[in-house]
C-alpha cells in the first residue's frame, strides 16, 4: 500500500506492506512486522531503499535477535545492523479524520542489498543472492519442487554462472581438494566463525532463513550472510511458560547431515499439502567442513577461544541487562500496572534478561562438555572406502570395517542421493575387521549394489537403520569408467584415485 514514513518532522513517500511469513496468518501475532520501501532515490530515508521493522513479538524481552547480530557483529562477521525502534502508525479514517496508535518497540534491521554490500566492506559491484526458501542446502539445483527459487540482489542482468560454478565446487570437489577449495573460494575464516556462533545460540530452521551468499569480485570469495537470528532455539518464547529450559542438549552440528532435527523436520513437514515428499534438508558446505578433519579441528579451535572469551556471561550479560535497562520504561509494568507497548507480555519481559543469563550459563558449560563430540566425529569403525566404475561403467561400492570386532550391517542403509538416506537397505552380512565387503550394480545375491549412483553428480552415504543418523557421506568428482576413488589407507582419512577392488 502506498503511504508516507516520518521521521523527526520529516516525510518520505513510501510502500508499505508487511513482512514475514507465518507471522502475517498466524491470529496469535496481533503485532506485525514492516517492510518500508522507498521507491524515489532522492527521497529516501538516510539513504536507504527500504527498512525492515520487526515486530519479534514472539521474544518474550525484545532481546535476543538484537543480541545474537550484536554479537555476531563484535566477533568480525559481516552482518545486518540492528537498532530498537519505536513504530506509529497514523491511520486516515472514512471521514478523513486521523488516528494514530502506538505499536510499541520494534528491531530495525539493516536490509541486505547493495548498500549493505558497500556499508560493509564488499565490493559494491559484487553479487549478491539470496536463498530460496525451504533451501539454504546449498547443493546444486535443479531444486525440489517445493523449495522456491533463490533471487539474485545485484547485477540482476548479468549470468548467475559465479553461482552456479561455487555450487558445483562445493557438490563435486572430491575431499582430497575441498579443504584447498574452501580456501580458495570461501572466505573461509568467516564463515568457521559463523558455525562457532550458530552452535553456540542454538541456530535453527536454517532453510527457511532465506539467508544470502555474497560474492566479492575483488577477492573472487563468497560469504554466508545469515539472516532470521530469531529462529534460534536460544529465543526467549511468549508462547511457551515464563521458565523455559535453554534446549542446551540440542545437536552440536546445526542444519548438516549429523543433526536429527532436519530428518525430524522433513518427517513433519511432509504432514502438509504439496510437501509429501520433502526431503531432509541441511548444508553440503557445512556438512564437509565438518568431515574434512582439517577444517573440523580449525572450527573446534575457533569455537573453544570464543566460548574462553567472548561467548560468556561475563561478556554476554551486560550487555543483555544494558538492552533491557534500556527497553523496560515500555516493556514493564508502570504505577498503573499497564505497558507502554500494547503487545508485551508483562511476565515475560520481566524474566527476559535472566533466561538469556542462564542460557550463556548453561549452553557454554554443556558445550565444553561435549566439544570432545565434535573432534570424534567420523571416527566410526564402518566407513565407505571406495567407490568405483567398471569396465561396462557400473558402479560398485566397499565399505570398510576399521574396527577391532565384527560389524553387522543388515538394515544399514545406503544411498547414491544423500538426502535420501533410505534408497536401500543393506542386506543381512558381517564385515569383519580389517576386512571390506563389495556391493555392485548388475550383481547378484548380497553382492548386489540397490543404490542408484548419477554418473555426473557421485555421492554416497551411509545411515544407520533409523535413517537419521549419518555414519559416513562421500561427495565424488565424476567418475569414468574404470576409475576408482577412495580412503588411503583403507580407513584411512586421507583420499584419492584408488585400483578397483
Amino acid at each position: 500500500m502506498e503511504g508516507r514514513f516520518t521521521h523527526q518532522g520529516r516525510s518520505y513517500p513510501a510502500v508499505l506492506s508487511f513482512r514475514g511469513r507465518s507471522t502475517k496468518t498466524d491470529p496469535r501475532v496481533v503485532k506485525k512486522s514492516w517492510d518500508v520501501r522507498f521507491e524515489k532515490k532522492e527521497e529516501r530515508f538516510e539513504g536507504k531503499k527500504n527498512i525492515e521493522l520487526l515486530a519479534t513479538w514472539k521474544d518474550g524481552g525484545y532481546l535476543t535477535e538484537k543480541l545474537w547480530y550484536d554479537l555476531a557483529a563484535s566477533v568480525g562477521l559481516r552482518v545486518p545492523d540492528a537498532r530498537y525502534v519505536h513504530v506509529k502508525l497514523h491511520l486516515v479514517q472514512d471521514d478523513g479524520r486521523v488516528v494514530t496508535k502506538y505499536e510499541g518497540v520494534f528491531t530495525e534491521l539493516e536490509s541486505i542489498n547493495k548498500d549493505f554490500l558497500e556499508a560493509h566492506g564488499f565490493d559494491e559491484d559484487g553479487d549478491l543472492y539470496r536463498c530460496g526458501m525451504h533451501d539454504c542446502e546449498l547443493r546444486q539445483p535443479p531444486q525440489e519442487h517445493y523449495q522456491e527459487r533463490w533471487d539474485k540482489k545485484t547485477n540482476e542482468k548479468e549470468p548467475w554462472d559465479r553461482l552456479w560454478s561455487f555450487l558445483e565446487g562445493v557438490n563435486r570437489t572430491p575431499p582430497h581438494r575441498f579443504s584447498a577449495f574452501a580456501q580458495e573460494r570461501l572466505e573461509l575464516e568467516d564463515y568457521l566463525t559463523w558455525l562457532a556462533l550458530e552452535t553456540f545460540i542454538d541456530n535453527d530452521l536454517q532453510g527457511d532463513s532465506r539467508s544470502y551468499l555474497a560474492y566479492d569480485r575483488e577477492t573472487a570469495k563468497w560469504t554466508y550472510i545469515p539472516w532470521d537470528l530469531n529462529n534460534a532455539l536460544s529465543l526467549y518464547n511468549r508462547t511457551n511458560a515464563e521458565r523455559q529450559g535453554v534446549k542446551e542438549d540440542h545437536p552440536l552440528f546445526s542444519f548438516t547431515a549429523y543433526d536429527p532435527h532436519v530428518y525430524e523436520l522433513a518427517e513433519f513437514r511432509r504432514t502438509f499439502p504439496d510437501m509429501q515428499d520433502m526431503k531432509p534438508g541441511w548444508s553440503t558446505l557445512s556438512t564437509r567442513l565438518y568431515d574434512d578433519p582439517g577444517l573440523r579441528a580449525r572450527y573446534v579451535e575457533r569455537l573453544r577461544k570464543l566460548l574462553d572469551t567472548w561467548f560468556t556471561e561475563e561478556n554476554i550479560g551486560p550487555r543483555v541487562d544494558a538492552m533491557h535497562k534500556l527497553l523496560a520504561p515500555f516493556i514493564m509494568p508502570g504505577p498503573d500496572g499497564k505497558t507502554v507497548d500494547p503487545y508485551i507480555s508483562p511476565a515475560h519481559a520481566a524474566g527476559s534478561s535472566e533466561h538469556l543469563h542462564r542460557f550463556v550459563r548453561e549452553r557454554r558449560k554443556w558445550l565444553l562438555e561435549h566439544i570432545q563430540d565434535i573432534e570424534s566425529l567420523g571416527s566410526g569403525a564402518l566407513v565407505i572406502d571406495r567407490v568405483g566404475r567398471d569396465a561396462s561403467g557400473a558402479f560398485w561400492v566397499q565399505l570398510y570395517n576399521r574396527g577391532s570386532v565384527p560389524v553387522p550391517v543388515g538394515g544399514l542403509h545406503l544411498s547414491g542421493f544423500t538426502r535420501v538416506p533410505g534408497q536401500w537397505t543393506l542386506p543381512a552380512l558381517t564385515v569383519e575387521p580389517g576386512q571390506a565387503v563389495t556391493f555392485r550394480q548388475g550383481s547378484t545375491g548380497t553382492a548386489h549394489l540397490g543404490a542408484t549412483l548419477d554418473a555426473d553428480r557421485p555421492e554416497v552415504s551411509l545411515y544407520a537403520a533409523d535413517g537419521k543418523t549419518a555414519m559416513d557421506l562421500l561427495w565424488l568428482a565424476p567418475l569414468k569408467p574404470g576409475e576408482a576413488y577412495g580412503r588411503q589407507p583403507r580407513g584411512g582419512e586421507s583420499f584419492g584415485a584408488q585400483p578397483g577392488p
